[in-house]
Formats: structure tokens, sequence, C-alpha cells
């Protein structure tokens, strides 16, 4: 019998595949106990459309377009945010997993104006989707996304790093707000 305490000192990312792991199944089951009753009584799958863009043309047709704005820039800030990360904080790509205590506190580029570009990138491309598709349903989806970043990732991360640079993060904190 494998000791999961030892085998999550042996293999640190585990514990982060496992949270990951837990994530896909409950979104796997919400969305099948959303879908199979359109299956179980053949039920017109035109149904789920309508489901999804409840209530339709919350936004009208030439102004959902304005979220198309909101995608390529919230990208952008990822691909840049990113690049910080990677050639200026020399933080590799299996670093930068949520939830773990980081090597360098990375302040230039866009940690100047937001202590946490990517995942506003993320909310900036899921706003802009929200706008487009015009459902009130997906905006739902925006506001657990927001939820799920802000009280569970961001808590975590922000104090791994004050316990990591003390003052350091204190005084980039004090100066950076959180989103913009």
């Amino acid at each position: 019998m494998v000791d999961l305490e030892e085998f999550k000192t042996k293999y640190p990312r585990f514990d982060i595949v496992l949270k990951g792991s837990r994530i896909v199944i409950v979104a796997t089951v919400l969305s099948l106990l959303v879908v199979s009753p359109i299956y179980l009584f053949d039920l017109d799958r035109q149904l789920l459309v309508v489901i999804l863009t409840y209530p339709p043309d919350l936004i009208p047709f030439p102004h959902n377009l304005t979220g198309l704005i909101t995608l390529p820039f919230g990208l952008g800030l990822a691909a840049w945010a990113n690049y910080i990360l990677l050639h200026v904080g020399k933080i590799g790509l299996r670093d930068r997993e949520p939830m773990q205590t980081p090597s360098t506190l990375v302040i230039v580029g866009p940690y100047r104006y937001s202590r946490n570009p990517i995942y506003l990138a993320v909310l900036l491309m899921i706003a802009g989707m929200v706008t487009v598709g015009s459902s009130l349903v997906a905006f739902l989806g925006l506001i657990a996304v927001y939820i799920l970043f802000r009280y569970k990732f961001i808590r975590v991360e922000e104090m791994k790093l004050e316990e990591a640079f003390e003052e350091e993060y204190l005084d980039y904190r004090s100066r950076v707000r959180r989103w913009f």
C-alpha cells in the first residue's frame, strides 16, 4: 500500500494534479446533470442552446461584438505576463502552477500595474466571450471563475508570497493593486 503523505513529499506536484482532477470530475458531473436530461427524455437539442444563451439577445447584435476587443487584449496580457515570468523572472513553466511558492518576486512588466495579470487576462477573455455570446448563464460562469480565482488561488498565493518575501512583498502589495 502506498503512503499518500510520502508520495506527496516525493512528488510535490501530485497534490496539484489531484486537486485539478477533482475540479475536472465535478465539472464533468455538473455538465452531465445539465445535458443528460435532454438525451434521456429525447428533448429537442435546441433546448440546450436556449438554456445556455438565456435570455436571447441580452446584448443586441452589433453591440455584442465589442467583446471581440477584450479577447485579444486578454490574450496579449497573458502572453506578456508569461513572457516576463519566463525571461525576466526566470520562473519556468513547471514553477508557475497555482499555489506554488515562487523563487522570485516579479514586479516588472504587467506586474507593475496588476499583482495578478494572468488571472486578469483570463477574466478579460471570458468577459469577451460572455459579451459576444450575450448570455446570462455564461455571465454567471464568469462570476464563478472570479470567485474561484479570488478566494481559492489568489488568497493562498498571496500568503505564500508574504511568507517567502516578507517586507519586499508587503511593499509591493501596498503599491500595486490586485487587479488594475
